[in-house]
């Protein structure tokens, strides 16, 4: 049987509990959804944009020159690369006219790199870099994109100085399912054409989604 001092020692811990549970609610319900749920920002790893990429022309040595893209990671790479999504060429030798041909379509000397298949946006044939920085999609007949939707191995020409500021669409095939296991779709913005010592060189931009979906990030942050 417990005695007086027994039964006052039990109230005194059962008050002392009652007392810290009454102020740990308390504390719990005094704490917003953001505290509750802060960490790190998430960061979007499968919609991507690569800005101000500048590539060259074909010049010699012609295994060196840097007139090739790597798409997938927005690097630009010499044209011996097998890592090359496509190929800024010159239509005819003149050094007047341009394209962007799939990297598997190499030139005899060259490696062969990865297959692009592209797809002409006639919705933006000439837009500001200020309207493509807004872009999320890339236009077709319903929301979602697959590799049928592109059927060219190469863009449409393009000069210096450029005429126009055209939005090309494209499909990294030759990616998939190799080295991703998601079909990567993306767009490709001319901005500016000029030469160096005599050399033709364009700037351009990439946004690009590693996850097959057809979303892409508006640009918040542009630097020339």
């Amino acid at each position: 049987m417990l005695n007086d001092k027994s039964m006052k020692n039990i109230f005194k811990n059962l008050a002392k509990t009652i007392l810290l549970l009454f102020f740990v609610s308390i504390g719990y319900m005094g704490c917003g959804d953001d505290e509750l749920t802060s960490g790190p920002p998430v960061v979007d790893t499968t919609a991507i944009n690569y800005n101000n990429l500048i590539i060259n022309e074909r010049t010699s040595p012609f295994d060196s020159a840097f007139s090739s893209v790597d798409l997938y990671h927005g690097t630009i790479v010499q044209e011996q690369s097998t890592f090359k999504d496509a190929v800024l060429v010159d239509s005819g030798g003149a050094s007047t006219v341009f394209y962007f041909r799939s990297g598997d379509l190499s030139l005899l000397d060259m490696p062969l790199g990865f297959q692009t298949n592209f797809k002409t946006i006639f919705e933006y044939p000439n837009i500001t870099q200020a309207q493509f920085d807004t872009l999320t999609v890339i236009p077709d007949s319903d929301t979602t994109l697959t590799p049928s939707d592109f059927t060219l191995d190469q863009t449409s020409s393009f000069g210096d100085p450029l005429s126009s500021h055209p939005v090309f669409g494209f499909y990294l095939a030759g990616r998939y399912p190799t080295y991703s296991s998601n079909q990567v779709y993306g767009m490709i913005y001319l901005d500016s054409a000029w030469r160096d010592n005599g050399v033709y060189k364009l700037k351009f931009d990439v946004k690009i989604n590693k996850n097959g979906e057809n979303r892409f990030l508006k640009n918040s942050n542009i630097t020339d």
